[in-house]
């Protein structure tokens, strides 16, 4: 009996030791990011960052305030993220202790930063501007930072096909830009900074802003400083159908984890095939579809799918909201452009369209679209 005891109590122990080892190994592949939220402001874009990341199996996000940072609730987060909306107001909800805490965090504990337009911004040494000074760039034609929006030519440098090898073939891919920022090197520092993707596209769609700002400036970079890497991205890829695996990917690289590929269903480059940006009279289109947005069923469903053939950066807030019509026609299409702008935000507002839609055969027809749309959190594979 003694024995068996023993026996027990050995195997207890190994069973235990190895549940320990497994959890440890999860635990050390799990990269955890913080996605900061100034007070609210610009939530689609914290919603866009969040969602893109959810690509990634192996990245935790959670969203994050100044407060957070300065009480301690973010020791455990590998990379920072900091989204679209406004570089200075994020400096500001920093403060100048919280803009210290972030720079130590970089510089002297190794962590990670991805800053997006606004983002990018705040990673600039920017002269006048109480900007972190981490990427090795700083802003240039700030006072005409409303400069326009579209989708944007970009190209990759030979480190940008490395580290995004799904775009190596390819001389020009496409990404929303709206109004980022307009960056040139800061010389003499200690930044070891590399430009992995060119802005090809000149935005200057807003009277009076100058022509021959954006293009040829770098669209992505990286830099290592201190301890730690920052990766800038002027545009917005984290909204980009079929490019928002661009930012997990760079988490991973500020990170310093294995680069990994995701699934075909969200890496796909060949959406796009021509720039448009928002020109006076590409706005006078927006508006006209829009305002069809409330009109007869077929005038419905031709604005609809105008807002998203013209990559209008409006059509992810327009969309979801008609999965709520009278119509269905109108209720299923709003649910094929859901997916095709992958708003997986949306993905309850698909559900609760399901759980009222009294016909069966509509009902299949709606969950056909809310599973391709689940799908687009996306498989990975070493």
């Amino acid at each position: 009996m003694k024995r068996t005891t023993i026996l027990l109590f050995t195997v207890l122990l190994i069973f235990t030791a190895c549940t320990k080892q497994q959890v440890n190994t999860t635990t050390s592949n799990t990269i955890k990011v913080g996605v900061f939220d100034k007070n609210g402001d610009s939530p689609f874009c914290i919603t866009d960052a969040m969602e893109a990341l959810k690509i990634d199996k192996d990245i935790d996000p959670r969203v994050i305030s100044a407060a957070d940072i300065m009480i301690g609730n973010t020791e455990d987060i590998d990379v920072y993220l900091f989204p679209g909306g406004s570089g200075s107001s994020e400096a500001a909800s920093l403060g100048e202790t919280g803009r210290q805490r972030i720079i130590d965090l970089v510089k002297k504990q190794g962590k990670g930063i991805v800053g997006i337009c606004a983002g990018a911004y705040l990673l600039t040494g920017t002269e006048n501007y109480t900007f972190l000074n981490l990427s090795g760039y700083k802003a240039i034609d700030v006072e005409h930072d409303h400069r326009g929006h579209g989708l944007s030519e970009f190209s990759l440098t030979q480190e940008g096909k490395e580290i995004f090898p799904e775009l190596a073939d390819r001389e020009i891919s496409y990404c929303q830009y709206y109004e980022g920022p307009v960056m040139v090197p800061i010389t003499n520092n200690e930044s070891k900074y590399t430009k992995l993707a060119t802005m090809l596209s000149d935005v200057h769609t807003i009277e009076g802003t100058p022509a021959n700002m954006t293009n040829n400036k770098p669209f992505i970079t990286i830099n290592k400083i201190g301890k730690g890497k920052t990766a800038s991205v002027v545009g917005h890829p984290e909204c980009t159908p079929g490019m928002r695996w661009m930012i997990p990917r760079l988490i991973r690289v500020v990170a310093n984890k294995k680069i990994i590929s995701y699934d075909e269903n969200v890496v796909k480059p060949d959406l796009y095939h021509q720039e448009i940006l928002f020109t006076e009279e590409q706005q006078a289109k927006y508006r006209h579809s829009k305002k069809q947005l409330c009109k007869s069923k077929e005038e419905k469903l031709k604005a609809m799918q105008e807002l998203v053939d013209m990559s209008a950066w409006s059509a992810k807030k327009l969309i979801p909201p008609m999965l709520r019509d009278q119509d269905f026609e109108v209720r299923l299409l709003a649910a094929k452009l859901t997916v095709q702008l992958e708003r997986t935000d949306a993905i309850n507002d698909v559900k609760a369209t399901i759980l009222n839609e009294s016909d069966q055969k509509n009902k299949m027809l709606l969950e056909k679209e809310l599973n391709l749309l689940q799908s687009l959190y996306g498989k990975q594979s070493q």
